[in-house]
């Protein structure tokens, strides 16, 4: 695995959906990564262009965000970029279907950055799954 930790501001509403087939949490997301170098030959910081990145986040996790984060926060996301590609096809003859190369990131973890923030916290109880020995007992 190949977890990076981006460090942005919320930049949409946050989406909370449930997967039909598990009823697992999924929320989705954007930020902005906003970043400058210093121009030796100006003598001054200049500003790049504001990278978005789309974020997804599952289970549990996913819950929390849609229960903490609001648009505007400054956060810190970490967890794998993967490939969030299609293919778009074309009704018009003659012409091939598109693939649109995209990128998100699937989250590992989120959190309020809190460089111009404050943040309160409030720790979650975690349900305890209690595990037991389900191997076939041998017949008699």
């Amino acid at each position: 695995m190949n977890e990076n930790t981006f460090h942005g501001t919320v930049g949409r509403e946050i989406r909370i959906n449930h997967s039909q087939r598990t009823g697992t949490a999924v929320v989705n997301f954007s930020i902005a990564i906003n970043s400058r170098r210093f121009d030796k030959a100006s003598g001054q910081w200049v500003a790049r262009p504001t990278v978005w990145k789309d974020v997804v986040v599952f289970g549990a996790l996913a819950e929390n965000v849609y229960d903490t984060i609001t648009t505007g926060m400054h956060v810190a996301v970490t967890g794998e970029e993967v490939d969030d590609s299609y293919t778009k096809e074309l009704d018009e003859p003659g012409r091939d279907d598109v693939v649109i190369r995209r990128t998100k990131i699937e989250a590992r973890d989120v959190a309020v950055s809190l460089r111009g923030q404050k943040a309160q916290v409030e720790k979650v109880q975690v349900e305890k799954v209690q595990r037991t020995d389900t191997a076939p007992q041998p017949v008699g």
